[in-house]
């Protein structure tokens, strides 16, 4: 009832008649954006557009004195869009704002469209290239429109350096947000509401935040409703004053998707409540990589780009102007004395000519430096390749084991980790997925194996060996990053297998059925636990299969499950087991390869024809062994 009574009020406004003069009435304009942002915090879709639309109309009909707001609202169109409708959408309004601003020849558009890309890019997690975006939106204004209040992109700093968890910079942010001048009374809100996200971490005191919360709360009074904050900010003065029930109910309520995921898994886990943690965590980061697709995450790219080539075109065009009044006023001097400008033409040319040199160095620099970073991510890819067992067989002393393993990064080097040995009867083995791919990912697996290796070669249970990687890897981890890993031992002797699963894909056994020489393989259900590194209080389970003998172990990451085609459709568990199934054959049947080399391979095969032209989107880690 609420929403239909504001969707009568929005569409009374927006129905409203202008008045007949030449100008539009300024009470009418001052009413639409009032009503623009106090809908810009709610999820009120349709009012929002009404009041938006027609807020753009009446400020073109008023002509020049509304141009900074005609641009704030279609910006403001854009930004809504994109966060609460659809990101494609969003960014080709984005678009269609700065195209409009560059054939209109305005500095205020280009303003408003780079903070709304910004803004975007941001929500994209591209945090470098938003950061960046929005200390130019800042420096433009200053620039050009001195007298604007620059608390905008001011807040949108902040909101990366609370995703990034810089607090201090996020207390700089607000606080200049705060000192701009015309600070309007949304963005004053907004600004305390990222102090109290601030002061919600553990390292500041009840005290801090709470008087932070009172000074929100007056801000609130005076604006009469809140800002769309509100709810999480809420939940953190739960959270924060020891009322964590209230806070987990609160937060479980939240409209938005990620916010309602992650500080439901935070809440759970300061409860002490790690397994609903960790399946809330997992759910949150599918969330994220969800929304983040690699389409939108393109389009981000080139209207970036764009939004960067127009104010690089914007300077130069002002530069021209300059230019055209020096030579007009030199064509003046040259009548007077033509002398005197051939030479200061002739150092002119020079001048240029060494620019244009220096130009041409610094693009063989950057070439150079190029090719210097692809020739080191290749030794770096030989490094990390180089950390895996890569010979096969691995054990050719041994006939009571047939074992394989292949890992393909998706990008120069990746996350994803395997490793094995044996000590006397005893064979151990991991499998892991480090968050995230690339170099840092890199760096991450590179630290999990040695101490994999290190730790198990003290002869301790899988159990044990987890909780002493949890305690290292989650020890100043403010990044949060975690690694998924399959930990084993297999007593070759008796072939028990010993086993502790830390948020890893549930591996897959193959058992050997004598009375048809076939091989039927089975997930195994386990205890999930939580990932490695998220959580130092967090005590493993370990758990233990008696027999494996002449079974087939295959243990996998995610890269091989979630491989998607063009269509984005995924191999999926169903189509594993399928392929495993199909390919299993007679014990006694002579192959070119070990059984074990022969089932890796035939995944390989299926999973890359399935995904075609795709590009691999993460990385791919099979090992496969059995116990004779």
């Amino acid at each position: 009832m609420k929403t239909i009574k504001r969707l009568l009020f929005a569409l009374t406004i927006v129905l409203m008649p202008l008045p007949m003069a030449a100008q539009t009435d300024s009470a009418t304009i001052k009413l639409l954006e009032k009503e623009m942002y106090r809908f810009f915090s709610s999820s009120e879709n349709d009012s929002f557009m009404l009041v938006t639309e027609r807020l753009k109309e009446a400020c073109q009909e008023a002509g020049a004195s509304q141009e900074h707001l005609f641009y704030k609202c279609w910006a403001n169109q854009a930004i809504y869009y994109f966060t609460r409708i659809n990101r494609n959408r969003g960014l080709n309004m984005a678009q269609q704002v700065h195209d409009y601003a560059i054939q209109h020849d305005s500095k205020f558009g280009l303003f408003t469209s780079t903070y709304a890309m910004a803004t975007m890019q941001g929500n994209l997690r591209r945090y470098d290239q938003a950061e960046k975006s929005f200390y130019e939106a800042i420096d433009y204004q200053h620039r050009y429109f001195p007298d604007e209040s620059a608390a905008a992109p001011y807040l949108g700093l902040a909101k990366i350096y609370v995703n990034t968890n810089r607090l201090d910079k996020v207390l700089d942010c607000a606080h200049k947000a705060l000192a701009e001048p015309g600070i309007i009374m949304q963005h004053k809100l907004s600004a305390w509401s990222y102090i109290c996200f601030a002061y919600a971490d553990p390292h500041y005191t009840k005290d801090d935040f709470n008087q932070a919360y009172a000074e929100r709360e007056k801000v609130k009074q005076s604006y009469g409703h809140d800002d769309m904050f509100g709810e999480t900010v809420n939940c953190y003065y739960a959270r924060k004053n020891g009322r964590l029930e209230e806070a987990l109910k609160m937060a479980k309520s939240f409209n938005a998707m990620s916010d309602r995921l992650n500080l439901t898994s935070d809440i759970y886990a300061e409860m002490g409540d790690y397994k609903n943690a960790y399946l809330w965590h997992k759910r949150y980061k599918k969330y994220v990589d969800s929304v983040n697709t690699a389409e939108v995450q393109q389009l981000s790219y080139e209207y970036a780009s764009q939004l960067d080539l127009s104010r690089a075109e914007n300077e130069a065009k002002e530069l021209r102007l300059s230019n055209q009044s020096i030579e007009i006023r030199a064509g003046i001097i040259i009548l007077v004395i033509t002398m005197a400008f051939m030479g200061f033409y002739q150092y002119r040319r020079r001048k240029r000519l060494q620019e244009l040199r220096q130009a041409y160095d610094q693009l063989e620099d950057t070439t150079t430096a190029k090719e210097r970073i692809d020739s080191e991510l290749r030794i770096a890819r030989d490094i990390q390749m180089g950390m895996v067992p890569r010979k096969f067989p691995a054990f050719p002393e041994r006939n009571d084991i047939d074992l394989y393993a292949v890992m393909k990064p998706a990008k120069e080097v990746g996350g994803d980790l395997y490793d094995f040995f044996m000590q006397g009867d005893s064979f151990y083995f991991c499998v892991g997925d480090v968050s995230g791919k690339g170099v840092p990912a890199s760096m991450t697996m590179s630290v999990v194996v040695n101490l994999f290796r290190a730790v198990a070669k003290e002869g301790c249970p899988p159990e044990v060996i987890a909780n002493r990687l949890n305690d290292t890897l989650s020890t100043d981890n403010e990044n949060c990053v975690f690694v998924t890993m399959f930990i084993g031992v297999i007593d070759l002797k008796t072939g028990r297998l010993d086993f502790c699963n830390c948020g890893h894909n549930a591996p897959i056994l193959g058992q050997h059925r004598a009375h048809t020489s076939q091989t039927v393989f089975r997930y195994i259900e386990m205890e999930p636990n939580a990932p490695i590194g998220l959580w130092p209080e967090l005590e493993f389970k370990g758990e233990h299969i008696d027999n494996i003998h002449d079974h087939s172990l295959f243990v996998y990451t995610d890269g091989v499950n979630e491989a998607a085609n063009s269509d984005q459709e995924l191999f999926g568990e169903k189509r594993m087991l399928h392929v495993l199934n199909e390919s299993s054959q007679p014990f006694g049947e002579r192959l070119p390869k070990s059984r074990s080399h022969y089932l890796i391979d035939r995944m390989m095969a299926v999973v890359e024809q399935f995904t075609g032209d795709a590009e691999q989107s993460d990385d791919l880690t099979m090992l496969c062994v059995q116990i004779k």
